[in-house]
């Protein structure tokens, strides 16, 4: 199954970084507070895209220097992953989800996996998740509400995401962290 992992990955951010710290991620998020990655560099480059139109909105009365787009790939070391505990996903289906309606309750990381790999919720996701905890698609918890809030969540066309939430992960498997184009 480790033969399948992908070791060159991408990441879009609207600052310079000089070395990965996973303590910088937001809570709430997928698979929980930390560093994320993408198999597509196109992925990448519309999150970063994204990151920067929301940095500008909220913070309207900075300097546009403030912020850039700067595209990272990055080189894991193949020879460090098959001692890692690896949780993969291969797919957005029922166990996905849970494990995603767990992250996205914690402001930090509410497992222990060193390495977390599976599809990306869509830009709809927040929206459904409301749906979902109001009961609009059923009782919470139900298996039928959860097949409902996975249909609407569009899986088929979710990207693939790498994500890290420990430090020594991060230092040990990150071989390389380099900026590709800077906007």
């Amino acid at each position: 199954m480790y033969h399948n992992i992908r070791t060159t990955l991408y990441h879009g951010s609207i600052s310079m970084i000089q070395k990965v710290d996973v303590s910088m991620g937001r809570g709430r998020k997928d698979f929980g507070k930390g560093f994320y990655m993408s198999v597509s560099k196109q992925q990448a480059i519309g999150m970063m895209h994204k990151k920067y139109r929301e940095a500008k909105r909220r913070y309207f009365n900075s300097s546009k220097e403030n912020f850039q787009e700067i595209l990272y790939q990055i080189e894991l070391d193949k020879s460090k992953i098959s001692s890692m505990d690896i949780k993969i996903f291969e797919n957005a289906n029922i166990e996905w989800l849970d494990f995603i309606l767990m992250c996205r309750k914690s402001n930090d990381v509410p497992h222990n996996y060193d390495l977390v790999i599976g599809p990306t919720a869509d830009d709809d996701t927040i929206y459904c998740l409301k749906r979902y905890y109001d009961g609009d698609y059923g009782n919470r918890n139900s298996f039928e509400a959860k097949k409902m809030l996975l249909k609407n969540l569009e899986v088929e066309n979710l990207g693939i995401q790498y994500f890290i939430g420990k430090q020594e992960i991060a230092d040990t498997l990150i071989q390389s962290f380099i900026p590709l184009e800077r906007n």
